[in-house]
């Protein structure tokens, strides 16, 4: 079967360099700059000072990489020039989310007028990968057999160490945030695509959502495009970390669109046995024991991702092959969310006070988004 075709979408915080805050001046004048360079390629989010960068419809990593990586230089050059930076991680190391600005927009205020503090605390970045499904395929069916798998996929993008100006324990506390949301996390067990499309009958019906646009779950149909989207995954300040992750989703459902079909991927036990491996995720990312969910025994992350590699592996051309060794490579020595973390131990053990040394991981992710950063994964 031909490879799919595919889509990406980063999101990143424009940033102050002298607060290294989220930005609150210039923004607007950013803004109109980067629609001038990127046209319809960059979109204004919930947040004033939060910028996506959307893909056209993408047939090769190669391509992604010259997309965004274009994309990425472009804007932070541009930042540049109103003193800021592009930062891309899932949540902004000294993100004050009670200071944010929202996005003067129709659309952004109704969603804070519904969703109150919710919404407001909500200063998230996110990846989000449209992988096309070929007519006639259940994708709810398909959705189900991916879904066992999106915890792995977060282990891998954690980029949410700090909230609110400090460590919070958690890898990936974006998704902490997430889950103070309706209709988001782990997707709802469907049986087909009937079955959801009954759910979202009596959903718009009684005025709970307007549309399918308001299921925000990990993983979802997309109602604009004949794709599956994957949301679980932080942003990601590597552009490396961000085309791995897209390309594991993609060979993943191309796998699942090929091989033989198994109950397993339908038993409800494996979404609850998913929900407990996402709070491992997003608690340690690349740490700790979690349960695979054919055997439903425990294995560190680095054996479970093995095992889903070589399920998929044929689904990668070999000019992609990187992205298995990157995706072991993360496993083995960490990804974003150790990385920031060990950025802001070491300045705090040479003596850099509390603001300082995030000040340190706020440069570093910085450098990182705008392809400046020639130091490996450490």
């Amino acid at each position: 079967m031909a490879a799919s075709t595919f889509g990406i979408e980063e999101e990143y915080f424009l940033t102050d360099l002298a607060s290294r805050c989220v930005a609150q001046h210039g923004v607007e004048a950013f803004a109109i700059s980067s629609r001038r360079a990127l046209g319809q390629r960059v979109t204004r989010e919930m947040f004033a000072a939060q910028f996506e960068v959307v893909t056209p419809v993408l047939h090769s990593l190669d391509e992604a990489r010259d997309c965004l990586g274009q994309a990425r230089t472009t804007m932070a050059a541009l930042a540049s020039e109103f003193g800021c930076g592009i930062l891309a991680a899932g949540t902004h190391p000294l993100g004050q989310w009670r200071s944010v600005q929202a996005t003067d927009m129709a659309r952004y205020r109704a969603i804070f007028d519904d969703y109150r503090i919710v919404a407001s605390r909500s200063v998230l970045a996110g990846l989000h990968v449209h992988v096309g499904v070929p007519e006639g395929v259940d994708r709810i069916r398909l959705m189900n057999r991916l879904t066992p798998w999106l915890p792995l996929l977060l282990g891998l993008s954690a980029s949410s160490p700090f909230w609110d100006g400090r460590p919070c324990g958690l890898m990936s506390y974006r998704q902490a945030v997430c889950d103070e949301w309706p209709r988001m996390g782990i997707p709802d067990h469907f049986r087909d695509d009937a079955e959801y499309r009954r759910y979202l009958k009596v959903m718009t019906d009684t005025d709970c959502i307007g549309s399918a646009l308001n299921l925000w779950w990990n993983i979802r149909p997309s109602l604009r495009f004949p794709t599956l989207e994957l949301r679980i995954a932080d942003a990601c300040p590597r552009l490396d970390d961000a085309l791995c992750i897209a390309g594991l989703f993609r060979a993943m459902l191309g796998h699942a669109l090929e091989a033989p079909h198994d109950d397993w991927f339908d038993d409800p036990l494996t979404r609850i046995l998913t929900l407990e491996n996402r709070w491992r995720a997003k608690r340690r990312g690349l740490r700790g024991l979690f349960i695979e969910p054919r055997s439903q025994s425990t294995l560190p992350f680095s054996a479970w991702l093995d095992e889903v590699l070589a399920c998929i592996g044929e689904q990668v051309a070999p000019k992609d092959s990187w992205i298995i060794s990157h995706a072991r490579k993360l496993a083995r020595v960490g990804g974003s969310a150790e990385s920031q973390l060990i950025t802001y131990r070491r300045a705090r053990s040479g003596g850099a006070e509390h603001r300082a040394a995030l000040f340190d991981v706020v440069d570093r992710l910085m450098q990182q988004t705008a392809l400046q950063d020639v130091r490996q994964i450490a």
